[in-house]
């Protein structure tokens, strides 16, 4: 207080400075130099747009080629001392943004709001054929067929799981849509489209009995985490939006072309 150290009990008055002083850390990730596209950072966030076939943290068979790798090395070219707090995640094929908090309290902060439904994720989707609504909200548990499963189905026995969508664009045989998430269920999305009978295009998972050619030359599920809304200790509203990487503004020239 007042450029001195003081007690946490110690009285205040207007005019009083206060500052908080968040503790030094160590980046805790293994720094491998690699591309890594910054949306937005400031000294409480990282936003990144996340590209395909990378794995979002190390894993048994990904340990030097992930994006938490990606990180640390920028961070380390930057001197910012931060741990690696991702504040969101996404599927290896998956692209657009992720959000990487510099400190705990940010983190717990976010963390809150998500769970009180005051951040707003948007993704958007290229899927096979055309949805029964322009707008609709699908309501359908999700959970394992089996213990240890990679896949997840609609079930009874599921978690509730909502999926709020609008279509963008319709093509000949397919189109894109806006998806907001109600809840945070393992590949939501992409369990919940394939149970509409619109599958994303070139998701190797859940539309694995495509045609070679029905992945309109697709080598990654066309899943795009579009947007992020939210709010921080020092900003009221922040927004950020993460652009198509080359192969999804291929795709979607070549969809309309085919109409």
């Amino acid at each position: 207080m007042n450029h001195k150290e003081c007690f946490l009990g110690q009285q205040i008055k207007p005019g009083d400075i206060i500052e908080i002083k968040m503790p030094r850390e160590d980046i805790d990730g293994e720094p491998v130099a690699g591309k890594l596209n910054v949306v937005y950072e400031d000294d409480e966030l990282l936003v990144v747009n996340k590209p395909p076939l990378c794995v979002t943290h190390p894993t048994k068979s990904h340990q030097l080629d992930t994006l938490a790798n990606f990180i640390s090395y920028y961070w380390q070219e930057q001197g910012t001392a931060a741990k690696i707090r991702f504040i969101n995640r996404l599927d290896r094929d998956t692209t657009g943004i992720v959000a990487i908090a510099k400190n705990k309290y940010v983190h717990h902060y976010v963390q809150k709001e998500m769970n009180s439904g005051k951040v707003k994720k948007v993704y958007h989707a290229f899927v096979h054929g055309r949805l029964p609504n322009e707008v609709g909200i699908i309501d359908a548990p999700i959970g394992q067929p089996y213990e240890d499963s990679i896949h997840r189905i609609v079930m009874e026995s599921g978690k509730p799981s909502v999926t709020q969508y609008r279509v963008l664009e319709e093509y000949r045989d397919a189109s894109l849509v806006e998806l907001v998430l109600e809840t945070g269920r393992t590949h939501q999305i992409r369990v919940h489209l394939k149970y509409l009978g619109n599958p994303i295009i070139g998701d190797p998972l859940y539309h694995s009995d495509k045609q070679e050619d029905d992945c309109f030359g697709m080598s990654h599920q066309a899943l795009h985490a579009r947007s992020l809304e939210l709010s921080l200790p020092q900003k009221k509203q922040l927004y950020v939006l993460a652009e198509y990487n080359n192969e999804l503004i291929d795709l979607r020239k070549r969809l309309i072309d085919k109409i």
